[in-house]
């Protein structure tokens, strides 16, 4: 994803998940601090994809060829980010509007 995109969607899945905490009334600093744990992750994802994309499930090591291991890591930064989501009460099911990011 091209870094000024990557910037935007960023912004737009933050501000998402803040207008959803809004909507809920729990639009409190303890939650906000969470969100901005869930867009580090998604920082990290977008990272690990990047990753996997540019060297595939291998890595040159100086002359050795290693596992890369990123695709293992993936999943569970996922599993993270799901997590915090089940933290603040958002689901698919819970969505307030909140423009064309209805899936998280």
């Amino acid at each position: 994803m091209p870094a000024k995109l990557r910037k935007t969607v960023r912004k737009e899945i933050r501000d998402n998940l803040l207008s959803q905490l809004k909507a809920k009334g729990a639009d409190l600093t303890l939650y906000e601090d969470l969100v901005d744990d869930y867009m580090r992750l998604w920082d990290l994802k977008e990272l690990l994809v990047k990753d996997i994309e540019a060297n595939g499930l291998t890595k040159m090591y100086g002359q050795q060829v290693k596992e890369n291991p990123s695709p293992k890591q993936l999943p569970t930064v996922n599993r993270q980010m799901l997590a915090l989501l089940q933290q603040l009460g958002i689901s698919a099911d819970s969505v307030n509007g909140g423009g064309g990011y209805a899936a998280l």
